[in-house]
């Protein structure tokens, strides 16, 4: 099988779909207002999100409000998630560290901070157990100050702040 590295690629009949472990979210310590990609609060009761987006509500055509977690289907619609994510401007993004692609210029670095994940995220499979790790290694975006804050103490990996001036949810003025 090739691989494109930009999914969880998974051996024939095995699910694509992996959940982020509750040990990023308990780092962070935040809770959300929305999980705009979400599979649905009953099989992620992990995360601590009022609303849970799922395929059927559509994240990339629905509109975000308050505080939002957001660990995007990873594939051809990423660069529409990063976009979509850093224009809403507040919340905590969860995307594979992929620094020479044209979303990552074009968008993620508009977002308050990146974490460079230390190691690669061993994901959860549907039924709770521990997948292998990612295909490649991880980042977390943060716009907003309490996102920033967050990140920048969950010691999750190596914390970058945008260097510029920060407005209230961490938009530049």
């Amino acid at each position: 099988m090739k691989k494109s590295g930009f999914t969880h690629e998974s051996a024939k009949n095995e699910s694509k779909e992996w959940y982020t472990p509750p040990e990023v979210f308990q780092a962070i310590g935040l809770t959300y207002d929305m999980d705009t990609a979400s599979p649905g609060a009953a099989v992620v009761p992990w995360i601590p999100a009022e609303v849970h987006l799922t395929k059927v509500e559509d994240g990339l055509k629905t509109k975000w409000w308050g505080r939002v977690f957001t660990n995007p289907p990873y594939g051809k619609d990423t660069p529409a998630w990063v976009k979509k994510f850093v224009e809403h401007h507040h919340g905590v993004m969860l995307v594979f560290a992929r620094v020479d692609t044209t979303w990552f210029h074009d968008y993620a670095v508009k977002s308050d901070c990146i974490v460079f994940m230390r190691g690669r995220i061993k994901f959860l499979r549907p039924d709770g157990t521990p997948g292998g790790s990612a295909g490649a290694g991880s980042m977390l975006l943060g716009c907003g100050l309490d996102c920033v804050d967050a990140l920048k103490k969950s010691k999750l990996g190596y914390f970058v702040r945008n260097a510029g001036v920060l407005g209230t949810f961490g938009r530049p003025i």
